[in-house]
């Protein structure tokens, strides 16, 4: 299956899942577990998002939040490399700790906030092989600050969750109405959210989707567009010279012997037509 683009846009709410190359455990005590949460802390006030769940398990991570500006790859790349390089010098461990690049999918409002961050909270306690009965007993996600306010996070934006709630249903406590919300879901199988997301990417309407499919066609229309123009600064003959020789045989193959300056012209199909080097 193709790769997913990364759709950035002002106000963008993203579901971040990441996992542990082959299943390796990205946590091995409280200080593995402290690193990533301090490296998000500052990566919050780094790139201004605003974080509404989150959920520390022993191989992958959850994430919910949402970017006030266009920035979450940057920020990820930032705030994931920050730990990884941490923990290769903490365990003395070389190769990859993150398997491949991150999930995120895109939310497409706030009425998926209680949804989703049951989920991400209630991680621990479901499975063949549950690490917790209760949420709350669970140290490394967000909901110990929703369960108790005296455990909260500054950098967690509990109040923007609870106001979804009371946003669109109103009622007094919308504290106490989370915390039945998610209790509720200890009981019986709960859905996972994110199989149900369209295309595998958005989790919203079809409408939502059709939108940012056609973000995401801007933005590869526009890279493709930058390329060109990078290309066109650079000598033809250095441009040449970066290809290996299996594919300047390929090119010439292909223009034909007919072709008295191959790198001229291939210059002129390549750039100007912006094909891909073959």
């Amino acid at each position: 299956m193709p790769r997913k683009p990364r759709v950035q846009f002002p106000g963008a709410i993203y579901h971040i899942v990441t996992r542990g190359d082959g299943r390796r455990e990205l946590f091995h005590d409280q200080e593995h577990d402290g690193r990533l949460t301090r490296g998000l802390a500052d990566e919050v006030k780094r790139s201004g998002w605003k974080v509404l769940a989150f959920c520390w398990m022993p191989n992958h991570i959850h994430l919910l939040l949402t970017t006030p500006d266009p920035n979450l790859s940057s920020g990820m790349q930032h705030w994931l490399s920050g730990y990884a390089n941490w923990y290769a010098k903490r365990n003395r461990r070389t190769g990859h700790l993150f398997q491949g690049r991150y999930k995120s999918f895109l939310v497409e409002d706030n009425s998926y906030y209680w949804s989703l961050s049951r989920y991400i909270h209630l991680n621990p306690c479901v499975g063949k092989r549950p690490l917790c009965d209760k949420p709350d007993a669970w140290q490394h996600s967000s909901y110990v600050g929703y369960a108790r306010n005296q455990e909260r996070l500054d950098f967690v934006d509990y109040a923007a969750l609870l106001r979804a709630w009371t946003g669109e249903f109103g009622g007094r406590s919308a504290a106490a109405s989370y915390r039945r919300f998610v209790s509720e879901g200890l009981h019986g199988r709960l859905p996972n959210p994110l199989k149900a997301a369209l295309d595998e990417w958005v989790i919203g309407s079809r409408a939502f989707l059709k939108r940012m499919v056609q973000l995401a066609e801007r933005k590869i229309r526009q890279n493709k567009a930058d390329s060109r123009g990078v290309l066109r600064r650079i000598p033809s003959q250095r441009l040449w010279n970066l290809l290996p020789t299996s594919s300047k045989l390929t090119v010439r193959n292909t223009l034909g012997s007919a072709v008295r300056r191959p790198v001229a012209t291939w210059r002129r199909w390549f750039v100007v037509g912006s094909r891909r080097v073959p």
